[in-house]
């Protein structure tokens, strides 16, 4: 069984990169002390997020470096929970980041995506 679970993992990190940056997201799940579990994607830097049909941008303009994340940031995605209050969704995770997040009028132009 781990093996199935590894290999459906390692196609669904496959698709992520493969796809692009404001790629599809996988549905998010919201637990009972109201948080929603997501995978931040991190290929390109840190810069949008996608809650269900909504799309966020960081509110301190991309964080890359050299089209990268940052050191201490996984990549192609960073597993976290993120809490909405209003038009506004912080991220955060157990490695200790902490990002906010402004809800976008429409989703990024494929334009944003990165090589």
């Amino acid at each position: 069984m781990r093996t199935v679970q590894g290999l459906v993992g390692a196609m669904i990190v496959s698709a992520m990169v493969c796809a692009g940056c404001t790629a599809e997201q996988s549905p998010s799940m919201t637990s009972t002390d109201g948080t929603t579990a997501v995978e931040l994607p991190t290929h390109c830097g840190i810069r949008y997020l996608r809650i269900g049909d909504d799309w966020f941008e960081r509110l301190d303009g991309p964080l890359a470096e050299d089209g990268n994340p940052p050191s201490g940031w996984r990549n192609p995605a960073q597993p976290g929970r993120v809490v909405r209050t209003g038009d506004l969704a912080t991220f955060t995770d157990d490695a200790g980041h902490r990002e906010s997040f402004e809800k976008m009028a429409q989703p990024p132009s494929s334009a944003t995506n990165c090589a």
